[in-house]
């Protein structure tokens, strides 16, 4: 792809964003947010040829005065991760952001054909510090390779690197807190959505038959007008499920935004950099119509700001939420729980996971979990619980709650039924109380509860994530950890939304 090098400033414009979208309503936190990125399109273009994502848009809430940052799809792409184009040649670098040397293709050290990694703050490493669970889902990826460095076009396939913005940083090249392992084919959406596992964040990246960048399948040239046809039904096909789930119906909270790259073939020229993005969830505004002033980076912290993070990487630490599509505060503080799953089947012990957000000018002071209308456990002052409890068989109504300084309390109220049935986990190596030498390698086996079959694997050491694999019976891997005794957890689940679990002690010389 060819790209035209642009300057950019912080001007008084910004300024002038920040405080019209200031006296608007906060983004609502998320239970999930889902990013879509299409390429090269003009904001009349999507208009005119995208029927499906133009209606949705519609009826939900779209910009009319949205701008990529830069020519060169990188550049935009990691515009919306890390709130910069990582390159002095190509934008002014924000503050807290560096020179990796990055256009629209690549980021190489001068004179060399060497990946430059963007050791700069991201998205990425604010959700791993966050503990939010993530995802790219990438088409054709694992037919060009499967791996975080795979390049452009590799064996044959339409896919691009340059389009998967999260194999730049440093975070998934060094595989921290087992990022690397968040990459994967687009075909485990589906798996995912399925067994209620869709992450807090995920973004999906289009292969380029089906992001408007190359003509579809089995064109050799074709229209933009075909381009964004294909596009339009891998939206429709892709996207549709997800908005059927329930945090996209009436009283749920997802968010899904679709935006573009850069408006023409590379390099913005001719259509003034403006492209269409659109807002969608229950919680946007009905047909609301946004002529306020955006960018990639406008995108990045209203994000970070619905999945309640408050660190916001590069410009995303100036520029506003694009909060105007969103309804009034209701001035109470927002619960949001990431386990268990309203109306799942569980067994003991029931996870009670959940992220607390005061309002304004205040902070949280107090917790308490509920079951049955008893109170069965309390915390102070903290914004996230994390602790498990033993339920007696059978269906429980589970309300957690959180209050802060105003006096005021938010809660969310789960329905779930536990039973006595669950996988059953076999550590063959290492034996626990064992020690060993890193790399640790780990094989174990699980049985499935009888009708299902298992859906995916985590090992977590000393509490923190370090492995996962999908759909897989037994594993076999190695596992890097530091001297020093440690608590493993090896835990597999299975398609009822169960799991089981060994835990071993483990002291590496």
């Amino acid at each position: 792809m060819d790209f035209k090098r642009w300057g950019r400033s912080v001007s008084a414009a910004l300024a002038v964003v920040w405080l019209a979208a200031a006296g608007f309503a906060q983004v609502p936190t998320s239970q999930h947010v889902v990013l879509v990125i299409d390429e090269n399109s003009s904001y009349n273009d999507v208009k005119s040829y995208m029927p499906w994502l133009v209606g949705e848009g519609d009826a939900n809430g779209y910009a009319t005065n949205y701008k990529s940052d830069n020519g060169g799809s990188l550049l935009d792409y990691l515009w919306l991760a890390s709130g910069s184009c990582e390159s002095n040649a190509n934008c002014t670098l924000p503050a807290g952001t560096h020179n990796f040397n990055c256009n629209g293709n690549d980021c190489y050290y001068n004179g060399t054909s060497t990946s430059d990694p963007i050791t700069d703050n991201n998205i990425f490493r604010e959700l791993n510090n966050a503990h939010i669970s993530w995802k790219v889902y990438a088409q054709s990826y694992a037919a060009a390779g499967g791996t975080v460095t795979t390049p452009d076009n590799n064996k044959g396939t339409s896919y691009y690197r340059r389009h998967n913005g999260a194999t730049w940083y440093s975070d998934i090249l060094s595989d921290v807190d087992g990022s690397a392992n968040n990459i994967v084919d687009l075909s485990q959406l589906s798996t995912d959505l399925a067994g209620g596992k869709l992450p807090r964040f995920a973004i999906i990246v289009p292969d380029g038959n089906h992001d408007a960048h190359d003509c579809p399948v089995g064109m050799s040239s074709c229209t933009t007008a075909q381009k964004l046809a294909a596009a339009d039904s891998f939206l429709s096909t892709t996207v549709g499920p997800i908005l059927a789930t329930s945090d996209f119906h009436p009283g749920g909270d997802g968010l899904l935004i679709v935006t573009f790259d850069e408006c023409g073939s590379g390099t913005d020229g001719g259509c003034g950099a403006a492209v269409y993005t659109a807002l969608i969830g229950p919680k946007v505004k009905p047909q609301t119509v946004s002529s306020v002033a955006y960018k990639h980076e406008n995108t990045l912290r209203t994000m970070l700001e619905s999945l309640g993070i408050t660190t916001y990487p590069g410009a995303a630490g100036t520029a506003a939420a694009m909060s105007d599509f969103f309804s009034t505060s209701t001035g109470k503080p927002e619960v949001n729980v990431t386990s268990p799953q309203n109306g799942a089947s569980l067994y003991n012990p029931v996870l009670i996971q959940a992220t607390a957000f005061p309002t304004s000018g205040h902070t949280i002071t107090g917790w308490h979990v509920y079951v049955d209308s008893v109170s069965m456990y309390s915390a102070g002052a903290v914004t996230y619980i994390d602790t498990s409890l033993n339920l007696n068989p059978g269906s429980h109504s589970i309300v957690i709650r959180a209050w802060d300084t105003s006096g005021a309390y938010g809660d969310e109220t789960l329905t779930v039924s536990v039973t006595t049935t669950q996988p059953v986990v076999t550590v063959s190596t290492p034996a626990n109380q064992s020690d060993v030498s890193s790399p640790v390698n780990f094989q174990a086996s699980a049985a499935a509860t009888k009708g299902y079959t298992i859906s995916g694997w985590w090992i977590y050491v000393d509490s923190v994530g370090v492995y996962n694999v999908n759909n897989v019976s037994k594993i076999n891997t190695n596992v890097v950890m530091g001297a020093g005794t440690h608590t493993v957890i090896v835990r597999a689940w299975d398609t009822s939304g169960a799991y089981g679990s060994q835990t071993l002690t483990l002291t590496v010389k």
